[in-house]
């Protein structure tokens, strides 16, 4: 254990510029090396090092692959995949960004100052068993996100043995474990069910917020199959009391880096005001410009009107940062003020004026804080904001709060704190007092949150609902609403609309309909806004002058209206304004004192380099006469509009047009005959969920070629997950033979004659250029490959449940009856005709037997298996055989 200590130190220094782990580090490191199980919770202060476990995971996955290699069973088997769960998507994409860090420095390990790091990439290399392109994927190690705004990158569901790192927001994650992923297709339900829900340890940042998820995820490990079943750690800086939660010892009280950290000088200064409404405001003010000239100040206050207040109040240069900010916008303020929601900062800017939306998951290092009193909870998220690097002698937390608030009784103040109640708010003014002063976070760490009011009873999710959310290939009538079991229960209704700016708004109704349904706006383009907001939402209409549009979708439909009333406005609707409605400020929705700016059209500011969607005016009679009878679709008409495009001025949409591939564009021309001017719609379509070939093999692949290759590819996989004996609940040999049969039903005639099969020649896996894989009525080859697997395998169900639904259909039924599925094959053997009537004829056993091995399994670890044949599958497709 020593030598492996002496080892994660060097690695650590590599990777972290030469700092050293902090001795809980450490501990936790051992603890895992010894048992293979990360512990249920970890309890480490503000600024303590609780990212180090992605360099924990990534080393321990490598160290046991060493160890493996050289025959020594010295480190216990840690999962593969690591998902961090973190609440808000800012705090996702700064894991992201750590691990896409690490993942570059073990691609670059030929380079790094110690053999260690190469020695780590070697053995991670040893894990992967899907050939990757090297310019697409230089690191073993892969590094996902998972969350709004961004492209889907699917690569982490393509090998199951290689050491992972997923990032994502609390809905993203959790829905996929309940298999019901948002963004996701229906057909990937149980290999993302499988992939995360196994093999797989959990780590869910600021726990204390996200209760439900914790809950919900603890559910599914219990249910989960031991050893590789899901694990899951609570992290967070408050714990709030959590049973056995690893965390510093008194090794870490000697660490002097460590213990600077923790032992942050922050004081905390109470300024009471007489009357709040009156008071509270100029209270603010006047204590953030006193600390004027030591760096950015950070102020938070609770609401965005009184932000917005503050904001107009302040002598300097102020940025703000709140709920109602387009991600777009928020993007922009980081180009303009680089540095600024970084621990660098941002020396330009003397106030950074913010609500909730900067508590949690920006790492800044303020030199002082004035913030409005709120629940105990938000302070202490507020208080790691200030000194968080301990650099500083002396930084002050200043807590505006009522003078009258130790004797006010709690539902009087509710109107006046919310979003918050007046016990909140109350509880947290004895939590202050508690503190004595000293805001450091080992002082907030030993100082629990308090708990005010009974949590809302909401059922817990059993066995019964796992089943339920394993039926994922047919439309529920009662279907599980993974929200519920993800997302903190709460008794207000979600009553927030969003809202969008668009230019064009002015031309005919139709036109704006059509080029509203074609590009509706997506995330980075949206701010959220409550309803309860009237006045805002008032004054919002009336800026747009009769323009106003609401999209809203029902039932899977989408709808755009030209907006009637304010009142015509519902909770999830989508609110469409003219680009030119002056109703922001600093790109904050908000129409208070002072000159307004426009909120402009955002819709080309898309994130990350994606291509953006676009929307050009046009005339109706040049497009007309440019384009003719020829469909949009084609290359002929894509090049006489990009001429027209660019003529227009839109020179980077004509270049799209001329340049993109046509299935990464989708084009659409918005226009009516009593209106002059049209509107061009160029949509870029991400293609989610579709990995690209890397290899076409010259000739044809053959049913019993990709057999044997899938079945081979199985085998490495399960060899490489070095999986502890009677993990999986079936026999490797089942899983193999699953693997052969797995698309023997594409024999069929009428299948191989669409696949562009010679009469005389081999039966194809594969079609042939310019052929398809299907029969051309809808139905699944799995279905009949399961009926092959049952007639092959004595009829085994783990190999017909297996193959039946690793492209997720049948989950739980098929829809043809045994004479659908064979449809005239007179020549089909006899033993597989049989076996097709006894699991789908009217007394078939293929739902029985799914139900019952899913019961002895789990539901996760079926999906599990069902993943493992399907990522052979896909490795051995996308490599041409």
């Amino acid at each position: 254990m020593n030598e492996m200590l002496e080892r994660f130190r060097r690695f650590f220094a590599v990777t972290n510029g030469g700092a050293r782990p902090y001795p809980w580090q450490e501990a936790l490191l051992a603890s895992i090396a010894a048992s293979g199980r990360w512990p249920a919770a970890i309890a480490a202060p503000t600024g303590s090092g609780k990212s180090s476990v992605v360099d924990i995971h990534v080393f321990l996955v490598a160290e046991r692959e060493r160890a493996r290699a050289a025959g020594r069973d010295t480190i216990a088997r840690p999962p593969r995949r690591l998902v961090l769960v973190a609440p808000r998507r800012v705090l996702v994409e700064d894991q992201f960004l750590r691990a896409q860090q690490l993942a570059e420095a073990i691609a670059r390990a030929e380079g790094a100052s110690d053999p260690i790091v190469g020695e780590v990439a070697d053995a991670l290399r040893r894990l992967t068993t899907s050939e990757v392109d090297e310019a697409e994927q230089p690191s073993p190690l892969g590094v996902t996100r998972l969350r709004g705004g961004v492209r889907l990158d699917t690569r982490w569901r393509l090998d199951p043995a290689q050491c992972q790192v997923i990032c994502a927001t609390p809905q993203m994650w959790g829905s996929r474990l309940l298999g019901r992923g948002f963004r996701g297709s229906r057909l990937s339900r149980n290999l993302e069910m499988g992939l995360l829900g196994h093999d797989v340890a959990v780590v869910v940042d600021e726990a204390h917020l996200h209760g439900r998820l914790v809950e919900t995820a603890s559910k599914v490990a219990s249910l989960s199959a031991p050893p590789i079943g899901l694990q899951v750690v609570a992290m967070s800086a408050t714990p709030n009391g959590v049973a056995a939660a690893h965390g510093l010892t008194e090794a870490d009280s000697a660490d002097p880096e460590l213990n600077r950290r923790v032992r942050a000088r922050k004081r905390v200064e109470l300024v009471e005001v007489d009357d709040w409404r009156r008071d509270a405001v100029p209270a603010i003010v006047e204590h953030a410009e006193a600390h004027r000239g030591l760096g950015t100040v950070g102020v938070f206050v609770n609401t965005v009107e009184m932000a917005l207040h503050v904001a107009a109040k302040l002598d300097g240069e102020v940025e703000l940062v709140c709920g109602r900010m387009r991600p777009a916008d928020v993007a922009a303020m980081r180009d303009r003020r680089p540095g600024l929601l970084e621990p660098r900062g941002n020396a330009d800017v003397d106030f950074l004026v913010s609500t909730q939306s900067l508590e949690v998951g920006v790492d800044l290092d303020l030199p002082a804080i004035v913030t409005a009193i709120a629940p105990a909870a938000a302070l202490a998220q507020r208080a790691g904001r200030l000194n968080r690097g301990g650099r500083r002698d002396d930084a002050v937390l200043t807590v505006v709060a009522p003078r009258t608030l130790a004797t006010a009784k709690p539902e009087t103040l509710d109107r006046t704190f919310a979003p918050y109640t007046g016990a909140d708010i109350v509880a947290a003014a004895t939590w202050l007092a508690q503190l004595e002063g000293d805001a450091s976070p080992a002082r907030i760490s030993a100082t629990p949150l308090p708990r005010t009011g009974d949590a809302l009873a909401v059922p817990a999710l059993t066995g019964v609902e796992l089943e339920t959310a394993a039926m994922s290939s047919v439309v529920l009538a009662a279907d599980i609403e993974p929200a519920f079991y993800v997302e903190e229960p709460t008794e207000q209704a979600d009553r927030s609309i969003s809202i969008a700016g668009r230019e064009h708004l002015d031309l005919a109704p139709e036109v704006v309909r059509q080029a509203l349904l074609a590009a509706p706006p997506r995330a980075h383009e949206l701010a959220a806004l409550s309803l309860d907001a009237r006045r805002l939402i008032d004054a919002v209409v009336t800026a747009g002058d009769g323009s106003c549009w609401v999209m809203r979708s029902e039932q899977g439909r989408r709808s755009a209206e030209r907006l009637a009333a304010p009142d015509d406005l519902a909770p999830g609707d989508t609110l469409i304004v003219p680009a030119a409605s002056r109703i922001c400020t600093a790109g904050v929705i908000g129409v208070p004192r002072g000159r307004p700016t426009p909120i402009g059209d955002v819709m080309r500011r898309r994130p990350d380099g994606l291509t953006p969607d676009a929307v050009v005016k046009l005339s109706r009679a040049e497009v007309e006469a440019a384009v003719g009878d020829l469909p949009l679709g084609g290359r002929k008409a894509r090049g006489a509009l990009a001429s027209l495009v660019a003529a227009a001025g839109a020179h980077d949409v004509a270049d799209a047009l001329a340049r993109l591939r046509l299935r990464d564009l989708a084009v659409t021309w918005c226009a009516v005959e009593e209106d002059e001017h049209g509107l061009l719609v160029a949509v870029a379509t991400d293609h989610d969920g579709r990995l690209p070939a890397i290899g076409v093999g010259r000739d044809a692949v053959t049913l019993d070629a990709h057999g044997i290759e899938v079945e081979a590819r199985l085998v490495r996989i399960v060899g490489a997950l070095d999986l502890p004996s009677g993990a999986l609940g079936v026999a490797l040999e089942q899983l193999a033979q699953a693997a052969r049969w797995h698309d023997e039903g594409k024999r069929h005639p009428r299948f191989q004659r669409r696949m562009g099969a010679p009469p005389d020649g081999p039966p194809l896996a594969k079609p042939a250029p310019g052929h398809v894989a299907d029969r051309g009525d809808g139905w699944r080859h799995e279905q009949l490959s399961a009926a092959v697997a049952w007639a092959n395998s004595d009829r085994d169900p783990v190999q017909a449940v297996i193959v039946a639904g690793h492209h997720g259909h049948g989950l739980p039924l098929f829809d043809r009856d045994p004479e659908a599925v064979l449809d005239g094959w007179g020549d089909c053997e006899r033993a597989v005709r049989d076996a097709l009537d006894e699991l789908f004829g009217p007394f078939g056993v293929y739902e029985r037997e799914r139900l019952r091995l899913q019961r002895s399994l789990g539901v996760h670890r079926l999906a599990y298996l069902e993943a493992l044949l399907r990522c052979a599958d896909m490795q051995v497709s996308r490599e041409g055989r």
